[in-house]
Protein backbone atom coordinates (compact mmCIF):
# COMPACT_ATOMS: atom_id res chain seq x y z
CA UNK A 1 0.00 0.00 0.00
CA UNK A 2 1.44 3.40 -0.88
CA UNK A 3 -0.34 6.72 -0.32
CA UNK A 4 1.74 9.82 -2.31
CA UNK A 5 0.82 13.52 -2.61
CA UNK A 6 1.35 14.88 -6.14
CA UNK A 7 3.88 17.73 -5.93
CA UNK A 8 5.27 16.87 -2.53
CA UNK A 9 8.40 14.67 -1.39
CA UNK A 10 6.19 13.28 1.30
CA UNK A 11 5.19 10.07 0.85
CA UNK A 12 4.06 6.53 2.82
CA UNK A 13 4.26 3.40 1.74
CA UNK A 14 3.16 0.59 3.77
CA UNK A 15 5.30 -2.85 3.05
CA UNK A 16 3.88 -5.00 5.81
CA UNK A 17 3.05 -8.41 4.69
CA UNK A 18 0.22 -8.29 6.97
CA UNK A 19 -3.35 -9.91 5.61
CA UNK A 20 -6.60 -8.59 7.31
CA UNK A 21 -9.38 -11.14 7.17
CA UNK A 22 -13.05 -10.40 8.08
CA UNK A 23 -15.84 -12.71 8.77
CA UNK A 24 -19.72 -12.00 9.27
CA UNK A 25 -22.04 -13.77 11.22
CA UNK A 26 -25.91 -12.90 11.97
CA UNK A 27 -29.09 -14.16 12.57
CA UNK A 28 -33.03 -13.48 12.28
CA UNK A 29 -35.07 -14.84 15.02
CA UNK A 30 -38.86 -15.51 15.10
CA UNK A 31 -40.20 -15.33 18.76
CA UNK A 32 -43.41 -15.86 21.53
CA UNK A 33 -43.21 -16.77 25.06
CA UNK A 34 -46.28 -16.29 27.94
CA UNK A 35 -44.28 -14.63 30.13
CA UNK A 36 -46.32 -12.49 32.31
CA UNK A 37 -44.08 -9.78 34.39
CA UNK A 38 -45.57 -8.65 37.33
CA UNK A 39 -48.95 -9.65 36.22
CA UNK A 40 -48.75 -7.66 32.86
CA UNK A 41 -49.65 -8.96 29.52
CA UNK A 42 -47.08 -11.50 28.07
CA UNK A 43 -44.03 -11.38 25.54
CA UNK A 44 -45.32 -10.06 21.82
CA UNK A 45 -44.52 -12.47 19.79
CA UNK A 46 -41.87 -10.57 17.65
CA UNK A 47 -39.27 -10.65 14.90
CA UNK A 48 -35.75 -9.81 16.03
CA UNK A 49 -32.88 -9.05 14.55
CA UNK A 50 -29.40 -10.87 16.19
CA UNK A 51 -25.92 -9.94 16.47
CA UNK A 52 -24.32 -9.11 13.82
CA UNK A 53 -21.23 -9.90 14.39
CA UNK A 54 -17.44 -8.97 11.90
CA UNK A 55 -14.82 -11.14 13.21
CA UNK A 56 -11.42 -9.57 12.30
CA UNK A 57 -8.03 -11.19 12.28
CA UNK A 58 -4.49 -10.04 11.17
CA UNK A 59 -1.45 -12.16 11.25
CA UNK A 60 1.03 -9.57 12.19
CA UNK A 61 4.07 -11.26 11.72
CA UNK A 62 5.31 -15.09 12.84
CA UNK A 63 4.37 -14.58 16.16
CA UNK A 64 1.90 -12.14 16.77
CA UNK A 65 -1.83 -12.20 15.59
CA UNK A 66 -4.26 -9.80 16.09
CA UNK A 67 -8.23 -10.76 16.59
CA UNK A 68 -11.50 -8.37 17.62
CA UNK A 69 -15.22 -9.15 16.93
CA UNK A 70 -16.95 -5.81 16.74
CA UNK A 71 -20.52 -6.86 17.08
CA UNK A 72 -24.37 -4.74 16.25
CA UNK A 73 -27.22 -5.66 17.97
CA UNK A 74 -30.34 -4.21 18.69
CA UNK A 75 -32.62 -3.92 22.04
CA UNK A 76 -31.75 -2.42 25.37
CA UNK A 77 -29.10 -4.20 27.85
CA UNK A 78 -30.91 -6.04 30.80
CA UNK A 79 -27.78 -5.42 33.46
CA UNK A 80 -28.53 -6.49 37.06
CA UNK A 81 -32.61 -7.10 36.16
CA UNK A 82 -32.85 -3.66 35.04
CA UNK A 83 -33.33 -2.34 31.23
CA UNK A 84 -31.18 0.11 30.11
CA UNK A 85 -31.26 1.45 26.49
CA UNK A 86 -33.79 1.99 23.68
CA UNK A 87 -35.85 -1.23 22.90
CA UNK A 88 -35.63 -0.66 19.13
CA UNK A 89 -31.97 0.78 18.37
CA UNK A 90 -28.75 -0.44 17.09
CA UNK A 91 -25.70 -0.63 19.70
CA UNK A 92 -22.05 -1.54 18.63
CA UNK A 93 -20.13 -3.04 21.19
CA UNK A 94 -16.39 -4.19 20.60
CA UNK A 95 -16.81 -8.07 22.02
CA UNK A 96 -13.06 -9.20 21.32
CA UNK A 97 -10.12 -7.00 21.21
CA UNK A 98 -6.46 -8.96 21.63
CA UNK A 99 -2.96 -9.14 20.35
CA UNK A 100 -2.07 -12.47 20.62
CA UNK A 101 2.18 -13.34 21.25
CA UNK A 102 2.68 -16.93 20.47
CA UNK A 103 6.75 -18.53 21.26
CA UNK A 104 5.91 -21.93 20.71
CA UNK A 105 2.71 -24.67 21.42
CA UNK A 106 3.68 -24.48 25.58
CA UNK A 107 3.33 -20.81 25.68
CA UNK A 108 1.31 -18.00 24.27
CA UNK A 109 0.77 -14.83 25.65
CA UNK A 110 -2.42 -12.12 25.02
CA UNK A 111 -3.21 -8.88 26.13
CA UNK A 112 -7.08 -6.83 25.51
CA UNK A 113 -10.52 -8.05 26.07
CA UNK A 114 -11.19 -11.82 25.90
CA UNK A 115 -13.67 -14.41 27.06
CA UNK A 116 -13.07 -15.61 30.37
CA UNK A 117 -11.63 -19.19 30.15
CA UNK A 118 -14.57 -20.55 32.77
CA UNK A 119 -15.60 -24.11 31.89
CA UNK A 120 -16.07 -24.91 28.18
CA UNK A 121 -18.93 -23.06 26.63
CA UNK A 122 -17.37 -19.37 26.89
CA UNK A 123 -14.36 -19.62 25.09
CA UNK A 124 -15.54 -22.68 22.61
CA UNK A 125 -18.63 -20.45 21.07
CA UNK A 126 -18.66 -16.71 21.10
CA UNK A 127 -20.95 -14.27 19.30
CA UNK A 128 -22.60 -16.29 16.60
CA UNK A 129 -25.61 -18.47 17.04
CA UNK A 130 -24.76 -20.06 13.74
CA UNK A 131 -21.81 -21.36 15.72
CA UNK A 132 -23.79 -23.30 17.97
CA UNK A 133 -26.37 -26.37 17.62
CA UNK A 134 -29.48 -24.16 19.57
CA UNK A 135 -30.78 -21.08 19.10
CA UNK A 136 -28.96 -19.19 22.05
CA UNK A 137 -26.41 -19.66 24.29
CA UNK A 138 -27.22 -21.76 28.52
CA UNK A 139 -28.57 -19.63 30.92
CA UNK A 140 -25.57 -20.47 32.53
CA UNK A 141 -23.31 -18.73 30.48
CA UNK A 142 -25.49 -15.67 28.94
CA UNK A 143 -23.53 -12.52 28.64
CA UNK A 144 -23.50 -10.15 31.27
CA UNK A 145 -25.61 -7.26 29.43
CA UNK A 146 -28.30 -9.72 28.64
CA UNK A 147 -28.45 -10.82 32.64
CA UNK A 148 -26.15 -13.27 33.10
CA UNK A 149 -24.43 -14.28 36.26
CA UNK A 150 -20.92 -15.43 35.06
CA UNK A 151 -17.70 -13.03 33.98
CA UNK A 152 -17.86 -13.66 30.62
CA UNK A 153 -15.63 -10.93 29.52
CA UNK A 154 -12.58 -9.76 31.00
CA UNK A 155 -9.56 -7.04 30.37
CA UNK A 156 -6.53 -7.82 30.93
CA UNK A 157 -3.55 -10.43 29.81
CA UNK A 158 -4.21 -14.17 29.89
CA UNK A 159 -1.17 -17.34 28.70
CA UNK A 160 -2.21 -20.66 27.72
CA UNK A 161 -0.64 -23.41 26.17
CA UNK A 162 0.41 -27.26 26.30
CA UNK A 163 1.44 -29.08 29.38
CA UNK A 164 4.19 -31.94 28.54
CA UNK A 165 1.50 -34.72 29.44
CA UNK A 166 2.14 -37.40 27.21
CA UNK A 167 -1.05 -38.50 25.48
CA UNK A 168 -3.07 -37.30 28.49
CA UNK A 169 -2.95 -34.04 26.30
CA UNK A 170 -3.17 -31.57 29.39
CA UNK A 171 -3.44 -27.41 28.34
CA UNK A 172 -3.53 -24.60 30.88
CA UNK A 173 -4.95 -21.09 30.76
CA UNK A 174 -3.69 -18.36 33.33
CA UNK A 175 -5.30 -15.36 33.52
CA UNK A 176 -5.61 -11.94 35.43
CA UNK A 177 -8.01 -8.86 34.99
CA UNK A 178 -10.16 -6.26 35.80
CA UNK A 179 -12.71 -8.27 36.19
CA UNK A 180 -16.59 -7.41 36.20
CA UNK A 181 -18.09 -4.52 38.01
CA UNK A 182 -19.87 -4.78 41.27
CA UNK A 183 -23.60 -4.83 39.84
CA UNK A 184 -23.68 -1.72 40.71
CA UNK A 185 -26.92 0.33 39.54
CA UNK A 186 -24.73 3.62 39.05
CA UNK A 187 -22.96 1.57 36.28
CA UNK A 188 -24.31 0.48 32.74
CA UNK A 189 -21.33 -1.38 31.52
CA UNK A 190 -20.65 -4.33 33.53
CA UNK A 191 -17.41 -5.32 31.94
CA UNK A 192 -14.49 -2.96 32.58
CA UNK A 193 -13.31 -2.02 29.80
CA UNK A 194 -10.73 1.33 30.87
CA UNK A 195 -11.12 1.55 35.05
CA UNK A 196 -11.44 -0.97 38.11
CA UNK A 197 -13.76 -0.11 40.82
CA UNK A 198 -10.87 -1.79 43.32
CA UNK A 199 -7.03 -2.00 42.79
CA UNK A 200 -6.99 -6.22 43.39
CA UNK A 201 -7.66 -8.05 40.48
CA UNK A 202 -9.86 -11.05 38.98
CA UNK A 203 -7.55 -13.95 38.53
CA UNK A 204 -8.80 -17.74 37.03
CA UNK A 205 -7.35 -20.79 35.85
CA UNK A 206 -7.53 -23.75 34.10
CA UNK A 207 -6.76 -27.21 33.48
CA UNK A 208 -8.36 -29.16 30.75
CA UNK A 209 -7.29 -32.49 29.16
CA UNK A 210 -7.81 -33.57 25.63
CA UNK A 211 -6.47 -37.48 25.76
CA UNK A 212 -5.43 -38.59 22.25
CA UNK A 213 -6.83 -42.10 22.69
CA UNK A 214 -10.42 -40.57 22.58
CA UNK A 215 -10.69 -37.67 19.95
CA UNK A 216 -13.26 -35.38 20.53
CA UNK A 217 -13.37 -35.70 24.67
CA UNK A 218 -12.30 -32.82 26.50
CA UNK A 219 -12.32 -32.91 30.64
CA UNK A 220 -11.13 -29.96 32.93
CA UNK A 221 -11.92 -27.61 35.90
CA UNK A 222 -11.31 -24.01 36.32
CA UNK A 223 -11.13 -21.03 39.45
CA UNK A 224 -11.64 -17.90 39.59
CA UNK A 225 -11.50 -15.16 42.37
CA UNK A 226 -12.20 -11.94 42.37
CA UNK A 227 -13.19 -9.12 45.36
CA UNK A 228 -16.70 -7.09 44.62
CA UNK A 229 -17.68 -3.81 46.31
CA UNK A 230 -21.13 -3.61 45.45
CA UNK A 231 -22.25 -0.13 46.33
CA UNK A 232 -23.58 0.27 49.96
CA UNK A 233 -22.73 -3.21 51.44
CA UNK A 234 -19.34 -4.53 52.48
CA UNK A 235 -16.66 -6.53 50.02
CA UNK A 236 -18.07 -9.81 48.96
CA UNK A 237 -15.29 -12.21 48.24
CA UNK A 238 -16.51 -14.49 44.65
CA UNK A 239 -15.21 -17.64 43.80
CA UNK A 240 -16.59 -19.55 40.85
CA UNK A 241 -15.78 -23.66 40.34
CA UNK A 242 -16.31 -24.81 37.39
CA UNK A 243 -15.71 -28.24 35.63
CA UNK A 244 -16.59 -29.93 32.32
CA UNK A 245 -16.84 -33.28 30.76
CA UNK A 246 -17.68 -32.58 26.79
CA UNK A 247 -17.35 -35.01 23.99
CA UNK A 248 -17.97 -34.05 20.37
CA UNK A 249 -17.35 -35.17 16.80
CA UNK A 250 -18.56 -34.45 13.55
CA UNK A 251 -21.76 -36.68 14.33
CA UNK A 252 -22.96 -36.50 18.19
CA UNK A 253 -22.29 -33.66 20.70
CA UNK A 254 -22.63 -34.01 24.60
CA UNK A 255 -21.58 -31.04 26.69
CA UNK A 256 -21.91 -30.99 30.31
CA UNK A 257 -21.00 -28.35 32.77
CA UNK A 258 -21.19 -27.68 36.26
CA UNK A 259 -20.16 -24.67 38.76
CA UNK A 260 -20.80 -23.16 41.95
CA UNK A 261 -20.54 -19.36 42.39
CA UNK A 262 -19.26 -18.44 45.86
CA UNK A 263 -19.91 -15.14 47.10
CA UNK A 264 -18.32 -14.58 50.97
CA UNK A 265 -19.12 -10.65 52.50
CA UNK A 266 -17.13 -9.41 54.59
CA UNK A 267 -18.15 -10.59 58.41
CA UNK A 268 -21.57 -11.91 56.65
CA UNK A 269 -23.21 -15.32 55.73
CA UNK A 270 -21.59 -17.25 52.40
CA UNK A 271 -23.78 -17.68 49.68
CA UNK A 272 -23.57 -20.11 47.05
CA UNK A 273 -25.46 -20.20 43.84
CA UNK A 274 -25.32 -23.57 41.65
CA UNK A 275 -26.00 -23.89 37.98
CA UNK A 276 -25.70 -26.56 35.50
CA UNK A 277 -26.61 -27.69 32.28
CA UNK A 278 -26.54 -31.03 29.95
CA UNK A 279 -27.18 -30.88 25.95
CA UNK A 280 -26.75 -33.76 23.59
CA UNK A 281 -27.66 -34.09 19.86
CA UNK A 282 -26.64 -35.77 17.08
CA UNK A 283 -26.76 -35.39 13.40
CA UNK A 284 -28.85 -37.12 11.21
CA UNK A 285 -27.91 -35.94 6.95
CA UNK A 286 -28.80 -32.37 7.04
CA UNK A 287 -31.00 -32.31 10.25
CA UNK A 288 -29.54 -32.39 13.75
CA UNK A 289 -31.85 -32.51 17.08
CA UNK A 290 -31.32 -31.26 20.20
CA UNK A 291 -31.78 -31.41 23.38
CA UNK A 292 -30.78 -29.55 26.93
CA UNK A 293 -31.43 -29.12 30.42
CA UNK A 294 -30.04 -26.33 32.30
CA UNK A 295 -30.75 -25.27 36.30
CA UNK A 296 -29.69 -21.86 38.12
CA UNK A 297 -30.75 -21.29 41.71
CA UNK A 298 -29.49 -18.17 43.83
CA UNK A 299 -30.79 -17.57 47.11
CA UNK A 300 -33.37 -15.19 47.66
CA UNK A 301 -30.74 -12.48 49.47
CA UNK A 302 -27.73 -13.25 47.23
CA UNK A 303 -26.27 -9.90 47.68
CA UNK A 304 -24.67 -9.88 43.73
CA UNK A 305 -27.86 -11.26 42.02
CA UNK A 306 -30.74 -11.29 44.22
CA UNK A 307 -32.62 -10.94 41.17
CA UNK A 308 -31.88 -14.13 39.13
CA UNK A 309 -33.14 -16.95 41.30
CA UNK A 310 -34.30 -20.29 39.78
CA UNK A 311 -34.22 -21.17 36.63
CA UNK A 312 -34.48 -24.04 35.53
CA UNK A 313 -36.33 -26.81 32.42
CA UNK A 314 -35.63 -28.27 29.37
CA UNK A 315 -35.00 -26.99 25.87
CA UNK A 316 -35.75 -29.12 22.90
CA UNK A 317 -35.18 -28.37 18.98
CA UNK A 318 -33.74 -28.95 15.92
CA UNK A 319 -31.39 -27.98 13.59
CA UNK A 320 -31.47 -28.07 9.45
CA UNK A 321 -28.51 -26.95 7.49
CA UNK A 322 -29.97 -25.42 4.52
CA UNK A 323 -25.88 -24.72 3.11
CA UNK A 324 -22.94 -24.69 3.92
CA UNK A 325 -23.66 -20.99 5.85
CA UNK A 326 -27.21 -21.21 6.47
CA UNK A 327 -28.89 -22.76 9.34
CA UNK A 328 -32.57 -22.96 10.11
CA UNK A 329 -33.64 -23.67 13.83
CA UNK A 330 -36.80 -24.60 15.82
CA UNK A 331 -36.85 -24.66 19.51
CA UNK A 332 -39.07 -24.92 22.33
CA UNK A 333 -38.01 -24.23 25.75
CA UNK A 334 -39.77 -24.65 29.24
CA UNK A 335 -38.28 -22.70 32.08
CA UNK A 336 -39.56 -22.96 35.82
CA UNK A 337 -39.35 -19.89 38.11
CA UNK A 338 -39.75 -18.85 41.89
CA UNK A 339 -42.90 -17.90 43.04
CA UNK A 340 -44.05 -17.39 39.27
CA UNK A 341 -45.43 -19.06 36.25
CA UNK A 342 -43.71 -21.68 34.50
CA UNK A 343 -42.32 -19.85 31.21
CA UNK A 344 -43.26 -21.51 27.48
CA UNK A 345 -41.93 -19.95 24.55
CA UNK A 346 -41.29 -21.21 20.54
CA UNK A 347 -38.26 -19.63 18.63
CA UNK A 348 -37.50 -20.51 14.92
CA UNK A 349 -34.25 -18.71 13.42
CA UNK A 350 -32.27 -18.16 10.54
CA UNK A 351 -28.81 -18.18 11.07
CA UNK A 352 -26.07 -16.99 8.48
CA UNK A 353 -21.90 -16.43 8.00
CA UNK A 354 -20.95 -14.83 5.27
Amino acid sequence: ISACLVGSEMCIRDRSKTLLRIRGFGDVTLHGDNYHPAGQPGDATSFTLGQLNLFVTSDISDKFRFLSEIVFEGGPDNIYGQTRGPVNTFNVDVERYLLTYSYNDYFSLAAGRYHTAIGYYNTAYHHSTWLQTTTGRPLLFEFEDRGGILPIHNVGVEAYGRIPSGALGLHYVAEVGNGRESRSPLQEEPVQNRIDDTNSKAVNFEVFARPAKVPGLQTGFSIYRDLLVPAGQAPVGETILAAHAIYTTSRFEWLNEALVIRHAPEGGHLFETPGWYSQISERFGLFRPYLRYQYINAGRYEPIFPDVGLNAGPSAGVRYDASESVALKLQYDFTSLRDQHSVQGLEAQVGFTF
